[in-house]
């Protein structure tokens, strides 16, 4: 998971430094140069126990001094028991349904408005937590239509066999076929956020016009 902060530089110079994120041990830090009156929203990644963390983070300059300093608390929920085939299952999709980070478009809208920034990161956090969700479940369905295709019986041009495929049989393989290019497309954008993203805004831009259309729309 990533855990966001947006820094705000509300000095009339420049900062250089690092913001430092810490729980019971370091969880990484971001180097960070800031012209007045600039703001970043960052991100860093965090793989934490369940429980409660509070975690704390310290605006460093760059002779190492602390000039800020916040904290959070958070509680992370324990995870399923699950038995090792399971978990062993479960670690590759966790692998497989990593997702680009959103920091690079909360760095854009950070350079033209540092306050719409702050206010959409919490956006952004809640978004990028669905993104690794969607990806972990559209990870499984494209191993479920793979397993699915290679199961069921097909024809080797030039091989002649007795148990050829039914019409059954073919009809579930161009289904699972279909299905993993769909979902494979949908992990596609789902995964890079510089395509999520846009397609998500014009997504919404569209059903916000369709709505007002809709109310617009003369009555007789």
């Amino acid at each position: 998971m990533l855990i966001h902060a947006v820094v705000a530089n509300d000095a009339a110079s420049a900062f250089s430094g690092e913001l430092v994120l810490a729980d019971d041990k370091k969880i990484g830090a971001v180097p960070l140069t800031l012209s007045a009156g600039e703001a970043q929203a960052v991100s860093v990644s965090w793989k934490p126990q369940s429980g409660a963390h509070t975690v704390i983070a310290e605006l460093k300059n760059k002779d190492g001094e602390t000039v800020e300093k916040e904290s959070a608390t958070f509680y992370i929920k324990p995870k399923p028991a699950a038995s090792a085939a399971n978990a062993a299952s479960a670690g590759q999709a966790s692998q497989s349904a990593a997702v680009g980070s959103s920091q690079p478009i909360q760095n854009k809208i950070a350079s033209f408005s540092p306050g719409t920034a702050e206010a959409a990161a919490p956006v952004f956090q809640v978004m990028d937590s669905v993104r690794e969700k969607a990806a972990d479940f559209l990870d499984n369905q494209i191993a479920k239509a793979k397993s699915e295709i290679e199961k069921r019986p097909g024809l080797v041009e030039g091989v002649q066999t007795e148990n050829l495929p039914s019409t059954f049989d073919w009809l579930w393989t161009i289904v699972y076929t279909i299905l993993l290019y769909v979902w494979t497309i949908l992990r596609f954008i789902v995964g890079y956020a510089g395509i999520f993203y846009p397609v998500l805004a014009v997504a919404f831009f569209y059903l916000l016009w369709k709505i007002i259309s809709r109310f617009r729309r003369p009555r007789y």
